[in-house]
């Protein structure tokens, strides 16, 4: 049952790309499904390899940037920091934390 109520929670924010929003708060899902803070922090634990929410969202933004760095060279990195849900600075910064290199660092190693 919890991992089935995970799953929901993790496809709504993936499918409807709530992650995105660069505003999204903990409190914001919390509402969302009608549940505790201490309830989503169990879950994540459980489920998302025991992330906190910003680690987890974080994750799913640096997952993507990296994608769009891959398939859509024409993009500036600010672009898809946007876009993503990340101002530049945290673009770099996180992308740094989870690869070891910023975006652009990654973009010229892969031409």
């Amino acid at each position: 049952m919890c991992k089935e109520f995970f799953n929901k929670i993790d496809s709504v924010i993936r499918n409807e790309r709530l992650y995105a929003n660069v505003n999204l708060m903990r409190e914001d899902v919390m509402k969302r499904f009608g549940i505790s803070r201490h309830r989503l922090n169990d879950l994540l634990n459980q489920h998302a390899g025991g992330l906190s929410f910003p680690q987890y969202i974080n994750k799913m933004r640096v997952d993507e940037a990296r994608e769009l760095i891959v398939c859509h060279p024409e993009l500036s990195i600010a672009k898809i920091a946007f876009e993503v849900g990340f101002t530049p600075p945290n673009l770099r910064n996180q992308f740094k934390r989870r690869y070891g290199m910023t975006p652009t660092k990654y973009r010229t190693h892969l031409e």
